[in-house]
């Protein structure tokens, strides 16, 4: 894709495909940001995707928090429910929220999509979470409320402290998935609204697929992710063993 995204229309058709050996050009990006307004669109997609994660994460932390603590029996049953959630397709979403935002008028704003984001991304953040939630030990939360602390202060003060690499981890899969939902965002948006991913299918053409600016586009998109990625790699790592061992 990255090597694509530097070749001439001709090189880009050859096969097998030139990995290194073509004169490499920039002219794809240029067409890109001379035709259409790519930074408006980055700009769209990072408001939607940032509250789209922030408002399912303040919802899927307390969630998933008192379904660990506070439900004891078919704990695994509600939890799975949540997985299973996940296999709902976004297209079936489309015609409810639009509906919904034909009512309330929010048809055209970056509300229908974090809505749509956020109902789509709070039971797989519940389901990501809970195992982080396991690993802190019920004796601590037992000392506070001996100590009268409220199940509000733990959760603040012991348990997110305590799973903050795992609750980080949550938290970046949640925004890479809001930053490259196509679906909804295709059918959702006008092009005020127009989030990154969307931007592909313009160069899906009658007269073919541009496959230049098409790569150009995609490369660019994958630098915020990695970006992120590798700011909080640290954090990542850990969380990758938090979940592991119970107790």
């Amino acid at each position: 894709m990255v090597s694509s995204s530097f070749k001439h229309p001709l090189d880009s058709s050859i096969y097998p495909p030139l990995i290194v050996d073509f004169k490499p050009t920039l002219k794809n990006y240029f067409t890109i940001f001379k035709k259409y307004p790519m930074d408006t669109y980055f700009i769209n997609s990072f408001i939607v995707a940032f509250f789209a994660t922030l408002i399912s994460m303040v919802l899927a932390i307390p969630a998933s928090y008192g379904m660990e603590r506070l439900i004891s029996k078919n704990r695994e049953r509600v939890a799975y429910m949540f997985l299973t959630m996940q296999l709902i397709p976004p297209i079936s979403m489309v015609f409810a929220l639009f509906w919904f935002a034909s009512w309330l008028g929010l048809l055209g704003t970056y509300w229908l999509l974090v809505i749509g984001y956020t109902l789509w991304n709070v039971p797989y953040a519940i389901w990501l979470t809970r195992g982080f939630f396991n690993t802190v030990p019920i004796e601590l939360e037992e000392a506070a409320f001996v100590d009268g602390a409220t199940r509000l202060w733990v959760l603040r003060k012991i348990v997110i402290p305590l799973t903050k690499p795992g609750i980080i981890a949550a938290t970046i899969f949640i925004f890479i998935g809001a930053w490259n939902e196509f679906t909804l965002a295709f059918f959702l948006t006008d092009t005020s609204t127009r989030t990154y991913p969307t931007t592909l299918g313009l160069f899906v053409t009658h007269q073919g697929i541009l496959w230049g600016p098409m790569f150009a586009t995609a490369t660019l998109g994958v630098i915020p992710i990695v970006f992120i990625a590798l700011l909080i790699r640290k954090h990542f790592v850990s969380a990758l063993t938090l979940g592991a061992v119970k107790g």
